[in-house]
């Protein structure tokens, strides 16, 4: 990784890619002309820096919220208020055919929340180094001006360069200003792949209950930031570390007869325990879905209250599907899914192992009922159940993985002939946009391998039409007349 060492980079917004560029200059040029300081702050100027695609972008001015909506106004900009109490002023410019969302705040001395609350205790005023020193992160507690000179003041470049997710301040302060600040250190340590500083990390482990006092809709979010990562194995250690740290099991004690189990056998079937089979079913799941990635890390929740061992000595977990799907509604309650994902996560841990329960004398009104059951979550659950059957033990992963595609071969074979579509009309549409004049012929040839290769199994059906155009760009023999 090069970040600079100097303390400007050659930086332009009218040189970014999109309306970005033309946004934040434009709010540069109109707070400076009304005399107020105004710096690019977060995480924009962060991944600027890293050289990441980035979003919205995020100021921080010496103007008071009322101030920076009445200069938004004056210069034809429509500030939306909402959070104005606690000093940010959003709005919403079309540039390059596309919004850019921003957000203005007001130079901040404190910032703390009330146990239980979403809304922050702020005073404002001060100047950009104090408003720096009260942030979450010194990689996040980087400033740059309209020039693209560099305010870092707390040593978050060197910290970038070093991969290190550490604190302004002293991390118990912190911390206690803001309990929520513990989950977005690991959080920022997934998405970045960087490490805690090893003081942050002891001072997580003091203060983790604090974890409590903070409303479930802000545990959530972060949450799902570590659990949609693209990177399924770096969720599975971000879960580990959690653990480790005591903040899973505060938020998630439903867990923790998993962790009281280390160590134990669960049989033949396995090469770990139930937490560290956990962990690899999480790895496995390749589809950054949020509902999947819930559901692998939930989907054994109930072994250990139906753990029993027979007379040989070989532990059994009988009807721990169901018992796993009572505490994982509780779990989607505590942290307020939508009563849709909800329903999604508890169907999947309900039925994670009917699919590597499937024998091809299965008559085909068992296989559609188990489609008609599945419904729109029917890929999902194929999806887990590979997942699960990836983190067990030889022969046993082999003979899931097998049972699995036979399948998905059958549920093909079923619809196609049923009639039922197996490609989405829209990529037709899109494959004739590629071909031009004349290419009917050939794009009605592709669209029939195709739906062989759903038929065979090879494909899954009715997925988005992008995932088939990006499969033949893997596979162009399918563009041939002759296969």
């Amino acid at each position: 990784m090069r970040i600079p060492r100097q303390a400007r980079v050659d930086y332009c917004p009218a040189r970014e890619s999109g309306g970005d560029l033309k946004t934040a200059q434009i709010i540069f040029r109109i707070f400076a002309e009304a005399g107020e300081e105004i710096y690019l702050v977060g995480g924009r100027v962060r991944d600027l820096l890293l050289g990441k695609e980035t979003g919205d972008l995020d100021f921080a001015t010496s103007a008071m919220p009322e101030a920076t909506a009445d200069i938004m106004r004056e210069n034809g900009i429509r500030p939306i208020p909402i959070g104005m109490e606690f000093g940010t002023v959003s709005a919403v410019l079309h540039e390059g055919g596309r919004p850019v969302e921003l957000q203005v705040t007001t130079f901040r001395r404190h910032e703390s929340y009330a146990k239980g609350s979403r809304r922050p205790s702020v005073l404002f005023g001060g100047t950009l180094e104090e408003d720096l020193a009260r942030r979450d992160f010194t990689v996040n507690a980087i400033a740059m001006d309209s020039g693209g000179r560099i305010m870092d003041p707390l040593g978050g470049l060197d910290d970038l360069r070093g991969r290190l997710i550490r604190t302004p301040l002293d991390p118990m302060v912190t911390l206690e200003e803001d309990p929520l600040r513990m989950l977005r250190a690991y959080r920022f340590a997934c998405s970045l792949g960087f490490a805690l500083d090893p003081t942050l990390e002891e001072a997580v482990h003091k203060l983790h209950a604090e974890i409590l006092g903070i409303s479930r809709e802000r545990w959530k979010m972060e949450m799902d930031a570590i659990m949609s990562s693209e990177d399924a194995i770096s969720t599975a250690g971000t879960l580990q570390a959690l653990r480790l740290s005591g903040l899973l099991g505060d938020m998630i004690p439903e867990l923790t007869g998993m962790f009281h189990m280390d160590r134990l056998p669960q049989g033949p079937a396995h090469r770990d325990d139930i937490w560290n089979h956990t962990l690899e079913v999480v790895s496995h799941t390749g589809k950054a879905d949020l509902n999947l990635r819930w559901a692998a890390l939930l989907h054994d929740l109930g072994k250990p209250a139906k753990r029993t061992v027979d007379e040989e000595g070989t532990p059994h977990f009988f009807g721990h599907e169901a018992e796993g799907a009572s505490l994982a509604g509780e779990v989607c309650e505590r942290f307020r899914f939508s009563r849709r994902d909800r329903n999604t996560v508890v169907f999947l841990v309900e039925n994670h192992m009917r699919p590597l329960m499937y024998q091809p004398e299965w008559g085909d009104g068992a296989v559609r009922r188990l489609q008609s059951e599945a419904g729109e979550n029917l890929e999902l659950l194929l999806d887990l159940a590979a997942a699960d059957a990836a983190a067990h033990a030889e022969p046993f992963s082999a003979d899931g993985a097998r049972r699995l595609e036979l399948l998905r071969q059958r549920l093909a074979s079923l619809r196609y002939a049923n009639g039922e579509r197996l490609l989405p009309r829209e990529l037709g549409k899109r494959l004739l946009a590629d071909a031009g004049d004349g290419g009917g012929a050939a794009v009605g040839i592709i669209l029939r391998n195709l739906e062989e290769a759903v038929h065979r199994g090879e494909l899954p059906a009715m997925a988005a039409s992008q995932y088939y155009q990006a499969y033949l760009r893997t596979h162009p023999e399918l563009r041939n007349p002759g296969n």
